[in-house]
């Protein structure tokens, strides 16, 4: 894949979640870093990506409607900008190969400004192919 090819591919992965993320399509995040199952138990359900998609969205709407009558105005999660994510610089194809596993870093915004939580990628190689999960740091 090659180190250039491994970081873009990345990098195009954590826009798709986080464009995906900002429109409000919860569901789509199967098709590009979906959150880990553990979020399924968000909305009692089966741990499968599908279901942690749902249960993860519920929890973000909850969390910034929660946020918005705690201060008194809109919080949304803004669209991919490349000044957000961390440790891309520091992906290295050859640790994943080693260990499997690489992690890069993504501070969501809103209107701008930093939100209080932020999303680890977490990526691995599964036949061959980049995949990654989210989780988020609070």
């Amino acid at each position: 894949m090659g180190k250039p090819g491994f970081k873009a591919k990345a990098q195009e992965l954590i826009k798709l979640m986080v464009d995906t993320i900002a429109d409000k399509e919860y569901a789509k995040l199967a098709s590009s870093i979906p959150p880990k199952p553990s979020w399924a138990s968000y909305i009692h359900a089966e741990p499968t990506f599908e279901n942690a998609c749902l249960g993860f969205g519920k929890w973000l709407v909850e969390q910034l409607t929660m946020w918005e009558e705690d201060e008194d105005k809109k919080f949304v999660v803004d669209h991919f900008q490349k000044s957000c994510m961390e440790n891309i610089d520091d992906a290295h194809e050859a640790r994943l190969e080693t260990n499997n596993r690489d992690m890069v870093s993504y501070n969501p915004t809103s209107f701008g400004e930093q939100l209080d939580f932020w999303f680890e990628i977490e990526f691995f190689i599964e036949n061959g192919q980049l995949k990654a999960v989210f989780d988020i740091n609070i």
